[in-house]
Order: C-alpha cells, then sequence, then structure tokens
C-alpha cells in the first residue's frame, strides 16, 4: 500500500509552468465535458435534441447524390 501513496505522490514544487498549464486545462475541459454530458442527458432536454436524431438520414436535396455520382463513380 505504501509503494502505491508514493506512485501517486506529487513533487509540486518540481512542477514548471507548462505542468501547471497543462493541469489547468485538462480541469477545465474536464468539467465542460462533464457539463455538456449533464446537459445533452437531462431528462428534460429530450424534446429538443429529439428533433435532430435522423438528420443525418433526412435528405431533402438530391443535387449532392447527383454530384458525388457524377466523377467517374457508378451510378
Amino acid at each position: 500500500m505504501n509503494s502505491l501513496i508514493e506512485f501517486f505522490s506529487t513533487d509540486w514544487d518540481a512542477m514548471t509552468h507548462a505542468d501547471w498549464t497543462g493541469m489547468v486545462i485538462v480541469l477545465i475541459l474536464s468539467a465542460l465535458m462533464i457539463g455538456l454530458y449533464t446537459w445533452v442527458f437531462k431528462p428534460s432536454n429530450r424534446d429538443h435534441f429529439e428533433q435532430y436524431r435522423d438528420f443525418v438520414i433526412h435528405n431533402d436535396n438530391n443535387e449532392e447524390m447527383k454530384r458525388e455520382t457524377g466523377h467517374g463513380q457508378t451510378k
């Protein structure tokens, strides 16, 4: 158990500016990600995101499909 505590110990005085900057960035991004997950998976927001459920599958414009097959691809 003592070696585990030694393994996870940190020498705070030996940290450089780059170490501190990296740690702050990781903490900020972690907090933002937790906040985003909380917002997205909150049950009251379900109706808001439900309208975007199949926007990738839904294709109103067939021009893009014609343009992609017009460059020597098989139709």
